[in-house]
């Protein structure tokens, strides 16, 4: 099969007309919007909102989403270790009113939002309250 409908310079033509590397530029185009989704609260159940207590053990304040992991009791008296996500450091801080010294180890925090679909004890912040009272929306 002959590349000779490539529009390129004669010096590009060899490289980008190739079967090979044409194949690959068009999988590298058509697959660059699923690799920068982002989906949301896909994880997680959404069909029922769930409030929660606990005590900070550590705070990330990265990108993309920043967490806080806290100690929280289930029903059943048994304490875990949950990862609560909440939504980027610029949204928080731009929108939200947080900053990274918002939350700090040994905090006791409620947290509204949802619970994983998959049952791991990973948790998406909707609102939370602080031990001062201030109440903030952790996905602004």
């Amino acid at each position: 099969m002959k590349w000779m409908h490539c529009a390129w310079r004669a010096s590009f033509r060899k490289v980008i007309c190739h079967p090979v590397w044409a194949a690959m530029l068009v999988a590298v185009f058509f697959s660059a919007p699923a690799v920068l989704a982002h989906h949301g609260l896909a994880e997680f159940d959404t069909t029922r909102t769930v409030k929660m207590y606990g005590t900070v053990t550590s705070f990330e304040w990265i990108n993309p989403h920043s967490f806080i992991y806290a100690n929280i009791k289930d029903a059943n008296g048994k304490v875990a270790n949950w990862k609560l996500e909440l939504g980027s450091p610029g949204m928080l801080s731009r929108y939200g009113g947080w900053s990274p010294k918002t939350v700090k180890r040994g905090d006791l925090i409620t947290v509204q939002g949802f619970w994983a679909k998959d049952g791991s004890h990973y948790f998406s912040v909707g609102r939370i309250w602080l031990p001062n009272g201030q109440s903030l929306e952790g996905k602004p």
